[in-house]
């Protein structure tokens, strides 16, 4: 594995090195707006006098976010997000030796391909191919381009 791609996730998908999650510009934000939510009680009261939301369930997922420390290692660095350290994908590649998917011979295999056939498994197949068909380098250019648009 070249040093240049070990931000990028096995399954071709995700770039680290930008990732929101993965530099705990996600989390930060959720400690921040969890001192904001408790500090303001009027918010629960607002929320309860509408239909908009669970009060009690947002504040909850809120608590959760804000108290991890780093939700997502990177697959590369050790597993993905705390709540998905086993990725068939990674755990694959890692036994196969090999950087991506696509470099099996079974590409797409029928871990990928079998149901339920998630929207985020069409995505693999398909960053996989584009990663074959033009190239690691291109494809990691193609999503820096995605997570900077996506932090603006």
């Amino acid at each position: 594995m070249k040093r240049k791609y070990q931000y990028l996730s096995y399954c071709g998908n995700y770039y680290c090195a930008l990732c929101a999650y993965h530099k705990g510009t996600i989390v930060k934000a959720a400690k921040n707006l969890l001192k904001l939510v408790e500090r303001y009680g009027s918010l629960k009261l607002i929320a309860n006098s509408s239909d908009a939301c669970n009060f009690g369930e947002f504040l909850k997922g809120l608590r959760w976010l804000a108290s991890q420390e780093r939700p997502c290692k990177g697959c590369r660095f050790g597993g993905g997000w705390s709540w998905n350290p086993s990725c068939q994908i990674r755990i694959c590649c890692t036994h196969k030796r090999l950087d991506f998917c696509f470099q099996c011979k079974d590409f797409p295999c029928q871990k990928l391909t079998s149901e339920p056939l998630l929207e985020r498994k069409r995505a693999f197949i398909i960053a996989n191919k584009q990663m074959k068909d033009k190239g690691i380098e291109n494809w990691i250019k193609k999503l820096k381009g995605k997570y900077r648009h996506a932090s603006k």
